[in-house]
This record gives structure tokens, C-alpha cells and sequence, in this order.
């Protein structure tokens, strides 16, 4: 037993010693898509291409955020021929580059899921392609369940923990063990600040994560409320931790799209992925009101 203890150590010391380093893969797609996609007239002059000062990982109901980027352009995950395609409902599977005032942003429309049947190592080429871009703040988002008795569907929160209850295998480069805080704070606050100055419902939680695809139990909602999670979902957690550890400041904002708030099976209304979609985009505003905050913050 002690020889296991100390091989879990040197193997959490050799994780921690140095973040990790995109792949060549990640590398060459990084390139194919600033070159090919951004059109840069300065390709050639030595200036380069500006790398994006925001990445956007578009959750459930969240797609439509792309076209209100300026000089849009886009490309499926199927012609990259690297990233994961995805299958969920209201995941596009598209990655788009744009500008919001001047500045260039990359999001990702559509993320993979675990229960998809991808192996773990899969669910964070999203985030190693945007570490490959030069990204270092990110946006995720997603759809979520509301715990919290006093939740609103169509309220967004800001996640500044989370519970993991899948403890997806992903490689130990990517698990920094001095990392506590995964969430950044001030950027968190920032979020919640505006969004609540400009009249939209928002406000921090811990988010719990959950493989799915199928929904919780009523059994599962209470036990998830006394562990102390405000909403619960099935994605986010591990793009999260691949980010952090790419060294990037991590924002991450979760849209309640139904409530957990009865402990009668019979008055559960049931809850289907289309609904969650057209919910979840009702929160687009506000969720495109922390964009342009992100975008401004220093």
C-alpha cells in the first residue's frame, strides 16, 4: 500500500512540475484554421495572425451566440477530420472565428459529451485546439438543472466550484494537484456584477457534475442538494480542469432551464432536450453581456 501512496505522489509531482503543451495535432489545426479561415491579408508580411483574446465553448442552446460575431467565419469538426463530432441535441459541431469590437474571439458551437461513448481524452481536444490558438481566458457554458430552492428557470450561474461525480480518466498531465481554485474569482465576480447591472438574473453556485445522458431521479436531486450543488448537468467539469491547466483563466456559466424544486415524482414535469434548448437560448443576452465583459476586463 505505501509503495501505491508513493507512486500516486511522484506521479502527481511529475503532473504538477510543468503544465502541459498542446499536441502537434492540436498544432497544425491551429495553423490550417487561422490560415485558411481568418484570410489574413498580413499572412505573408511577417506580422502573424492575432491570436483570439477569448475562447467560447457554446453549450445546449447557446449556438445562436455565433451569429453575432462580426466577419464570422466557421468550419465543421468533420472537415477539421480531429475534433470529436458531436451528437447532442443543440450542438452544431462547428468551430467559428470572429470579431467583437476588433477583437478576435473562437467558439466552439457544440461540445462532446462523455456519455456519447468518446474516451475521455477525446472531450479536451476543444480546449487543447483553443490552447493552440494562443487562447488564455475562456468562456464555458452550458445548460443546466436548478437545486437551488430559489432558482429561476433562465437564470445564469456562475459556477465558482463543482462536484465531480464522474471523475473522467483524462491523461495526469492535466491534473495539477496544488490547483484548488479551478474558477478564476475576479473574472467570476465581473461576470455576475454586469450581468446583474444590466437587469439579468445571475448569481454564483457550486455546479454538480453528472455523466447522463439520462436525467436525475428525484432521489438524486435531494441528494445532490444536501451535498451542496445549486445546479447539476453533464458536461463543463472536465474542460474546466484540461483549461486550468493549460494555464488558462477560466469563466464558466450555466443557464437553469428547469427546476428541481418538488420531491413528488408525479409533479415532475418531464423534461425533454428540445425544451432545454429553446430555454436556454432565452438567457442569451445576458450570456452575451459576460462576452463583452471578458472581452474588456484586462
Amino acid at each position: 500500500m505505501a509503495r501505491i501512496f508513493e507512486r500516486m505522489q511522484i506521479s502527481e509531482q511529475q503532473a504538477g512540475a510543468e503544465p502541459p503543451i498542446p499536441s502537434s495535432a492540436a498544432k497544425d489545426i491551429a495553423r490550417r484554421v487561422l490560415r485558411d479561415n481568418l484570410k489574413e491579408k498580413e499572412m505573408g508580411s511577417g506580422r502573424g495572425i492575432p491570436k483570439p483574446c477569448l475562447g467560447v465553448v457554446l453549450g445546449t442552446g447557446m449556438g445562436g451566440l455565433v451569429d453575432r460575431l462580426e466577419e464570422k467565419q466557421s468550419v465543421d469538426f468533420s472537415e477539421l477530420g480531429w475534433l470529436p463530432l458531436a451528437t447532442a441535441v443543440g450542438h452544431a459541431g462547428r468551430l467559428v472565428l470572429g470579431s467583437v469590437e476588433n477583437r478576435t474571439v473562437v467558439m466552439l458551437q457544440g461540445r462532446v459529451h462523455a456519455y456519447e461513448g468518446q474516451p475521455a481524452a477525446m472531450l479536451l481536444r476543444g480546449i487543447e485546439l483553443f490552447a493552440a490558438l494562443g487562447v488564455e481566458r475562456i468562456l464555458l457554458t452550458n445548460a443546466s438543472g436548478g437545486l437551488a430552492s430559489d432558482l429561476t428557470v433562465g437564470e445564469i450561474v456562475i459556477l465558482q466550484d463543482h462536484i465531480d461525480l464522474v471523475r473522467n480518466i483524462l491523461p495526469a498531465e492535466h491534473f495539477r494537484t496544488h490547483e484548488i481554485q479551478l474558477y478564476d474569482k475576479y473574472l467570476s465576480r465581473q461576470s455576475v456584477r454586469v450581468a446583474q447591472s444590466a437587469g439579468y438574473l445571475c448569481r454564483c453556485g457550486v455546479y454538480a457534475y453528472c455523466l447522463g445522458p439520462s436525467y436525475e431521479t428525484r432521489a438524486e436531486y435531494r441528494m445532490l442538494k444536501i451535498f451542496g450543488a445549486d445546479v447539476v448537468g453533464m458536461s463543463t467539469v472536465p474542460e474546466v480542469v484540461v483549461a486550468k491547466s493549460f494555464g488558462m483563466s477560466v469563466v464558466a456559466a450555466s443557464v437553469v432551464t428547469n427546476l428541481a424544486d418538488s420531491s413528488s415524482l408525479s409533479e415532475r414535469e418531464p423534461v425533454d432536450g428540445e425544451d432545454v434548448c429553446r430555454t436556454a437560448a432565452t438567457a442569451a443576452d445576458g450570456m452575451w453581456t459576460i462576452i463583452q465583459n471578458l472581452l474588456q476586463e484586462p
